[in-house]
């Protein structure tokens, strides 16, 4: 295998809150109107996907003549740029959030699956549409998304050469294809999923693809010749119950971090009360 312990990319702070940012003056006057915009052009861009929509048509959205739009994004890629930075600086600042307080490969890489499945359940049209119109054209490489989206695998770029800093994964783990192999099959494990083919389990998902990840990339331990140590059924309960440990740890930082529930969450059931006879 080809040798991955390189330097992680180094990206510059964002800057963008993941709201509007049109060209030109950031008046409070200016900034409500380029938001309205985007707004509009969030919800043509899923019903009627990017090359559907027209400026045209988000201008009368708006109730606003088309030349205004252009003042305030020159392109119709623009607009679709503002849209999708929309779903990804939140997404990466709450993963940076959460990566700083897990440790060990296997739960940060069975957090970051987690978290990337969750995306396509809580933003499939956003999802369709950077996997079919926006991440298939020549020009994506040198898009502010293609930036956002490096920002985005980074993690588990960080995972992995850490690992093998402190020799928990191979040495010769080619970084690069590990990335490739976990985001890319995600999106394949999720495509029929964001067309209505079917739903997936989330959390025995993200316990499986963790397992067939690591599977080959642990370093197996040197046998302890002559010295005292864990017997094998010793040995795998200790690592079963490593893993429970995990996976608890990571429900109770999801929970934290659950929004405020909305008019439209479904109530939270309480402990059945059985019927006195």
């Amino acid at each position: 295998m080809k040798s991955a312990v390189t330097k992680s990319t180094k990206l510059r702070p964002l800057n963008s809150q993941g709201s509007a940012n049109p060209v030109g003056k950031h008046t409070p006057r200016r900034m409500r109107r380029a938001q309205e915009i985007l707004d509009a052009a969030r919800e043509i861009f899923l019903d009627k996907g990017f090359g559907g929509a027209s400026v045209g048509e988000i201008a009368a959205k708006v109730g606003v003549v088309e030349g205004l739009v252009y003042a305030y994004y020159p392109t119709k890629r623009d607009l679709l740029n503002d849209v999708l930075c929309g779903m990804y600086v939140p997404l990466i600042r709450d993963i940076e959030d959460s990566f700083s307080r897990i440790q060990g490969v296997r739960s940060r890489l069975r957090f970051l699956i987690w978290r990337h499945l969750r995306v396509y359940v809580e933003e499939p049209g956003l999802s369709r549409l950077v996997l079919h119109e926006v991440r298939t054209g020549p020009e994506y490489f040198k898009s502010v998304l293609h930036e956002l989206h490096v920002r985005y695998t980074a993690f588990l770029v960080r995972t992995l050469e850490e690992a093998i800093e402190q020799g928990e994964v191979h040495a010769d783990t080619d970084i690069e294809l590990l990335r490739s192999m976990v985001y890319g099959g995600v999106e394949h494990r999720m495509w029929g999923t964001l067309f209505g083919r079917g739903a997936v389990d989330i959390e025995s998902t993200a316990d499986q693809y963790t397992q067939i990840v690591l599977g080959s990339l642990l370093v197996t331990p040197v046998p302890n010749h002559g010295l005292t140590g864990p017997s094998p059924d010793l040995a795998q309960l200790l690592h079963e119950a490593r893993e429970r440990l995990d996976r608890v740890a990571q429900l109770v930082l999801h929970e934290r971090e659950a929004p405020t529930p909305s008019c439209n969450a479904r109530p939270v059931r309480g402990p059945s009360k059985r019927k006195k006879t």
